[in-house]
């Protein structure tokens, strides 16, 4: 059996990210072929939290709330203090390996954001990415493949982190980051974890 190795810094970083532990949400549909997390309702808006750089030392807010039955991720950049990101996830419950791709709906203004999840890897929370555009008030759906995911840590690409598998995930959520001070502004109508054989039968 090949083993990869890693950075043992890159995990007790990562691991040290999570500020608040959470229990594991009822608010989530399951089927055969797909598991959809719920966006609405009080109970389902406490499962969110919001990360900002001020783990780091930096300056920047975001918000989360819910808003025309979706949620809605608002905030600020700064980039004093070498702030320049905010981020909001939540815990979902144990998912199937059989589960390949992601599905959101999203409703943006314009500016590009990450999709995020947390992979427990080696007893280790690693973090995976994927960048998605947005339109200006225009509802946009995006399917991506849990294998183009990538590894990271901040910022850092994890080259020899292993494939994203959806067993692995821990957490999903969604980051924005900035280079110059500036507001942002999505929101989320639909989260689904799919399996392949489903998204093709339904793109």
């Amino acid at each position: 059996m090949k083993y990869l190795i890693f950075p043992m810094n890159v995990f007790l970083g990562a691991s040290l990210i999570a500020t608040k532990a959470f229990s594991f949400s009822p608010e989530i549909n399951h089927n055969n072929h797909k598991v959809s997390i719920m966006l609405t309702g009080a109970e389902s808006l406490e499962e969110w939290r919001i990360t900002n750089d001020g783990v780091m030392g930096g300056l920047s807010k975001g918000n989360v709330s819910i808003k025309n039955n979706a949620i809605n991720f608002t905030g600020t950049i700064s980039t004093e203090n070498n702030g320049g990101f905010t981020s909001v996830f939540r815990r979902v419950a144990p998912l199937p390996k059989t589960l390949k791709s992601i599905r959101i709906l999203v409703k943006g203004d314009g500016n590009r954001f990450q999709l995020r999840v947390r992979s427990k890897v080696s007893r280790y929370s690693l973090a995976y990415k994927i960048s998605f555009p947005t339109t200006v008030n225009k509802a946009v759906s995006h399917t991506f493949k849990l294998a183009d995911f990538k590894a990271s840590f901040r910022g850092r690409d994890i080259e020899n982190a292993p494939t994203l598998s959806a067993s692995t995930i821990e957490e999903v959520g969604f980051l924005f980051t900035e280079k110059q001070a500036k507001g942002f502004d999505i929101s989320i109508l639909a989260l689904d974890f799919l399996e392949s054989s489903f998204e093709e039968e339904n793109l």
